[in-house]
């Protein structure tokens, strides 16, 4: 058996290595935007992401902005209602998305490369991005819509949990706050201030174009220049500033009627160009990352039963993310719980893992590696991750060379030097009385 296991790793090693030696080709369109181009063939079939650094740590004071300018465009344009944009879309088959997270504001476009076909959804698009006319009636709509899911996460003890840790690791940064922004927040913004957020931040200058599928770099370049034409210049927005480390470790409890406590313990995180990413990377996997059979799961669901899941996780953001353990149990059980959490981490980050269960971390990771660039979609994932990350060219081919030769005290030493046992946020929320 663990000979069949062997050799279906290495299968997939080779798989990985295949797909992991995409061309990507990488250019600058006249008015500034950044390109990334991987071409695939086999599939008629393209992908176009337009990442903006126009999210939520662009809102300033004005919590939700950028998640609401995000959510207006495809409503109206200067040509085009909602309901004929929609029609546009479909009548060629194409899938258009958007979405607004707290480093970068998305949308996507997915189209059957037929040359007719391709005109017309491209057509659309560009004039959805370049030209959207922002209406009263959508945004009193989608203030509506997102006061609901306010007032729904003020019910919701896991999202009560997230906010509450942003809070408590981010402080005063512009991560901090909720993307979707407050009671208060959205009722303040006008049409005027999306006007405005959409002007400074939707501009050639702030946006990384990615491309993957089955056309010409010629055509990737014509299609590339198509968008950014139509954009202002503008510039580049301003780097945050660096997330900082936690000055001293702080315990919170927010009292919720409900039967289960959900714990979050962590503090300040890395960004993707970390020096210890890669140790960092194949350490959480090990410990918390890979579901079931992570260490961390082992100790709190396998050992002691206390929860269904525990697991840990870095979100790898431009200035720092967070690295946190997060589960929920039974009310009773919360302070067993914690303590083992904390004191499994403690043990992992001071001693290194024994050689197995690297060996297993190792080939879990590049063995599943070939199914995350096995499709056009997740190709497009990376390609974005790389362009507005400003990651280096070859880090998908690399990638899988770095986990092999990690050791277990490169890992160590990572965690120790990330890790400060002495400054945890220690999060519950829960029923304590």
């Amino acid at each position: 058996m663990r000979a069949l296991m062997r050799v279906l790793i290495l299968f997939s090693l080779l798989v990985s290595a295949a797909q992991a030696k995409l061309d990507i080709q990488h250019w600058t369109t006249p008015e500034g935007a950044k390109v990334f181009f991987a071409q695939t063939k086999g599939l008629p079939i393209l992908d176009v992401q337009l990442n903006f650094d126009a999210a939520a740590s662009r809102d300033g004071n004005q919590h939700g902005l950028a998640s609401l300018t995000s959510s207006l465009l495809g409503t109206a344009t200067k040509y085009h209602n909602e309901e004929q944009i929609i029609n546009a879309f479909e009548s060629v088959g194409a899938q258009f998305s958007n979405s607004s997270l707290k480093d970068m504001s998305i949308v996507s476009l997915r189209t059957l490369t037929r040359p007719a076909i391709l005109k017309k959804s491209l057509d659309t698009f560009t004039e959805v991005v370049t030209q959207p006319s922002f209406e009263q009636g959508y945004l009193t709509r989608e203030k509506r819509q997102t006061l609901r899911a306010i007032e729904a996460a003020k019910q919701s003890p896991a999202s009560v949990a997230s906010l509450a840790f942003d809070k408590a690791v981010f402080a005063n940064h512009p991560y901090a706050h909720a993307k979707i922004g407050t009671q208060e927040s959205i009722n303040q913004i006008s049409l005027d201030d999306l006007k405005q957020h959409y002007q400074q931040f939707y501009v050639a200058n702030n946006l990384t174009i990615a491309l993957v599928g089955d056309i010409t770099k010629v055509h990737a370049k014509q299609i590339a220049r198509q968008i950014s034409h139509g954009l202002n210049v503008g510039q580049k927005a301003k780097d945050n500033p660096i997330v900082s480390p936690l000055k001293q470790s702080q315990t919170i409890h927010i009292e919720f009627p409900s039967k289960q406590t959900h714990l979050l313990i962590g503090q300040a995180g890395i960004n993707r160009s970390h020096p210890d990413y890669y140790p960092l990377y194949l350490g959480n996997h090990i410990f918390g990352g890979s579901g079931l059979t992570s260490i961390l799961s082992d100790e709190i669901r396998e050992k002691k039963g206390l929860a269904y899941s525990a697991y840990s996780y870095f979100s790898k953001m431009r200035s720092n993310g967070i690295f946190m353990m997060r589960l929920q149990t039974k009310n009773n059980q919360a302070v067993e719980a914690k303590n083992i959490a904390i004191e499994t981490l403690k043990n992992f980050r001071n001693n290194a893992i024994d050689a197995q269960k690297l060996a297993d971390g190792k080939d879990n990771i590049i063995g599943g590696f070939a199914l995350e660039t096995a499709s056009n979609a997740n190709i497009l994932t990376y390609l974005s991750i790389i362009g507005f990350y400003d990651l280096p060219l070859d880090y998908l081919s690399g990638f899988t060379d770095k986990i092999k030769d990690i050791s277990a005290t490169d890992i160590q030493k990572a965690y120790e030097r990330l890790v400060d046992m002495d400054r945890l946020i220690v999060l519950s929320v829960g029923q304590q009385k």
